[in-house]
C-alpha cells in the first residue's frame, strides 16, 4: 500500500507552520513535502528594519531545512496543478527541468505578490517590499540617493533625491516610513553637504486616517509622533500615477521624487490565477474548515485564501496577517488529520491577542487584550512579541543582539550592489515637458518610444536649431552610447510618453553579436550624418 503524500505549496508563515504542525500531528509513515521557490522562510514584519540597516538581511530569514525535520523541502516553481489527476507540474534546478509531483492532500499557501500594474507607472517606478530582495534593493537605492545628493550642485535634483514617499499607511507603510526616517536621521551626519532639513519623508494614505486597523486614539498618537519627526502625512489622498521623476497625487499635485515605496496593491500569483477555480478578490475561496470549495482534499490558508469567519466583529473574512496565518496552519493540520481518520472537521476561529505597530525612534503603538499602549513601553512589547514569533533559537539571538547593538553602534551605510542585478531593460514613464537629457550628460542606454513623442533639440551657434521628433517605434541614443559621446541635445517629452530603455552594455553586445542589427544602426548613423551635413 502506497504511503499518503501531503504536499504544501509555499514557505511563508502559513506554509512553514502548517508543515511543522502536520509533522507533529501526522504519523511518520505519511510523507510531507513543502515546495517553495526559495529555500528560506521570510519574517516579513522585519523587512523595514532590513531596509534601515537595523538588521542584516540574514536576520529576517531562516532556512526552511532548519525549521523542521522529517519533511522534504523542494526548491522549485509550481507551474500548474491537475486537481483531477492529483498532480503538480513543477520546474526545478538551474536547467528548469520539468517534473511531476503527486499528492493525496494538498495545502495551498502561496501568499500574494505585489500587483503594481493597477496604477500607471507603479510597476516601473516604485519599490515593493515583499521579500528580502526588495528590501536589499530599496536599501541600496536609498544609500545611492544620499551619496548622489551629497555631491550634486543641482538644487532641484538634490531635493528630488532626498524626497521619500511611502504609499499606504497600514502597518507595513507606517513601519517602513518610521524606519526610513530614523535611518536618515542617524546617517545624515556622515554626509557633510546634507542636513536634516533637506530630508523630506512623506506618507500617503487613501483612507481618512493612518493605521485604520487600530483605534482612532492610537492612530492619532502615531500620526502626531510621525509628524513631530518631520514626516508629512497625506490622508484621504490617492497616488494616481508614478513617473521616472515624480508621484502624481489624486488632487493633481505632482511631487518630484526618486523614491516611491508601495505597500499597497497586492494580487494573486500567476499560479493562483491559472487555477480552474472561481476566485473572489483574487483569492481562493474556502469553507469554514479551510477546504477549497468543491475539492475535498485541497486546502488553502494564508494570504492567498479567502476564509469566512463569524464572531469577529464586522469582519466576514479572515484578515491577511501573520497572527491568523499561524493559527490557520494549526487548524489545517488538525483538519487534514481528522479527514484522513474520518473524524469531524473543526471550524476555523481565532480572536487575535492584539495589534502592534512600530513607528520608529524607539516608539510604537499597541492594542493588547483591549489595553491600549503607546510609546517606549509599547515598543518593548513589540520587540518581545516579534522575538517570540521568530523561528529557531539562534535566529532569536541574532535579532535580539542586532537590536541591542543598534542602541550604541552607527547604522551601516555600505552599499553592496551587484551591477548585474540592475535591470538591463525597463520601461520609463515621463509627463509632458519632462526633460530626459540635457547637453553634456552621458547617455545610459537606447531609448525607444512605446507611446507618446520625444523631441531632440540641438542648439547651433549659427542657423536654426536641429530638431528631431521621435515617435512611437523610433529610438534615440544609439549614436551617443556607441561612441561613448556626451549628449549634445536636449531630449524632452512632447506629451505623456512611455519609453523602453535598453542599457548601454546590453545594446552594444547585441549590436556586436547580431549583424543585421549592426547594419541597421550603421545605416541610421550614416543617414543622420548626411542630414546634419546638409543642414
Amino acid at each position: 500500500m502506497s504511503k499518503t503524500r501531503i504536499v504544501i505549496i509555499g514557505g511563508g508563515f502559513a506554509g512553514a507552520f502548517a508543515a511543522k504542525h502536520l509533522r507533529k500531528r501526522i504519523d511518520k509513515e505519511t510523507k510531507i513535502e513543502l515546495i517553495n521557490d526559495t529555500n528560506y522562510f521570510v519574517f516579513q514584519p522585519l523587512l523595514p528594519e532590513v531596509v534601515s540597516g537595523t538588521l542584516n538581511a540574514s536576520d529576517a530569514v531562516t532556512p526552511l531545512r532548519h525549521m523542521f525535520s522529517g519533511i522534504r523541502v523542494r526548491m522549485a516553481e509550481v507551474r500548474s496543478i491537475n486537481f483531477d489527476g492529483r498532480t503538480l507540474n513543477i520546474v526545478q534546478g538551474t536547467k528548469k527541468i520539468p517534473q511531476t509531483v503527486q499528492y493525496d492532500q494538498l495545502v495551498l499557501a502561496m501568499g500574494q505578490k505585489a500587483n503594481l500594474s493597477i496604477l500607471p507607472g507603479f510597476e516601473d517606478h516604485s519599490f515593493p517590499l515583499k521579500n528580502v530582495a526588495d528590501a536589499h534593493a530599496l536599501r541600496n537605492h536609498i544609500i545611492e540617493c544620499l551619496e548622489h545628493a551629497d555631491i550634486t550642485e543641482n538644487k532641484k535634483l538634490k531635493k528630488r533625491l532626498l524626497t521619500f514617499i511611502v504609499a499606504g499607511a497600514g502597518f507595513s507603510g507606517v513601519e517602513t516610513v518610521g524606519e526610513i526616517s530614523e535611518m536618515l536621521a542617524k546617517t545624515i551626519k556622515h554626509y557633510p553637504n546634507l542636513s536634516a532639513q533637506d530630508i523630506n519623508c512623506m506618507l500617503v494614505q487613501l483612507d481618512k486616517r493612518i493605521l485604520p486597523e487600530l483605534t482612532e486614539k492610537l492612530a492619532s498618537y502615531a500620526h502626531e509622533k510621525l509628524s513631530k519627526r518631520g514626516i508629512k502625512i497625506y490622508v484621504d489622498t490617492a497616488i494616481d500615477a508614478a513617473t521616472a521623476t515624480s508621484a502624481i497625487l489624486g488632487n493633481g499635485k505632482r511631487i518630484f521624487t526618486a523614491t516611491l515605496i508601495t505597500t499597497i496593491g497586492n494580487g494573486p500569483t500567476e499560479l493562483v490565477k491559472s487555477l480552474p477555480l472561481e476566485l473572489k478578490w483574487g483569492k481562493i475561496q474556502t469553507d469554514e474548515f479551510l477546504r477549497v470549495k468543491g475539492l475535498e482534499n485541497v486546502w488553502a490558508i494564508g494570504d492567498s485564501a479567502l476564509i469566512p469567519i463569524q464572531g469577529l466583529g464586522n469582519l466576514e473574512y479572515v484578515p491577511p496577517t501573520a497572527q491568523f496565518a499561524v493559527r490557520e496552519a494549526g487548524c489545517v493540520a488538525n483538519n487534514i488529520y481528522a479527514f484522513m481518520h474520518q473524524e469531524q472537521l473543526n471550524e476555523f476561529f481565532y480572536k487575535p491577542k492584539g495589534l502592534l505597530a512600530s513607528i520608529g525612534n524607539y516608539s510604537a503603538v499597541a492594542d493588547l487584550f483591549g489595553l491600549r499602549i503607546s510609546g517606549f513601553f509599547a515598543w518593548v512589547i513589540w520587540r518581545a512579541f516579534y522575538i517570540a514569533m521568530l523561528p529557531k533559537f539562534f535566529t532569536k539571538v541574532r535579532v535580539a543582539f542586532s537590536w541591542l547593538l543598534d542602541f550604541f553602534a552607527p547604522r551601516n551605510i555600505v552599499q553592496i550592489q551587484n551591477k548585474e542585478q540592475v535591470s538591463s531593460c525597463k520601461y520609463m514613464h515621463y509627463l509632458q515637458g519632462d526633460v530626459l537629457f540635457r547637453p553634456g550628460q552621458i547617455c545610459d542606454g537606447l531609448y525607444t518610444v512605446v507611446t507618446g513623442r520625444l523631441e531632440s533639440r540641438t542648439v547651433r551657434r549659427q542657423g536654426e536649431d536641429f530638431v528631431r521628433i521621435i515617435k512611437a517605434g523610433e529610438h534615440w541614443g544609439e549614436r551617443e552610447i556607441a561612441g561613448d559621446f556626451e549628449t549634445v541635445s536636449t531630449l524632452t517629452a512632447l506629451e505623456d510618453t512611455k519609453v523602453l530603455v535598453l542599457k548601454r552594455d546590453v545594446f552594444n553586445k547585441l549590436r556586436e553579436s547580431i549583424p543585421a542589427m549592426n547594419k541597421y544602426f550603421s545605416q541610421i548613423d550614416d543617414h543622420r550624418n548626411k542630414i546634419k551635413i546638409a543642414h
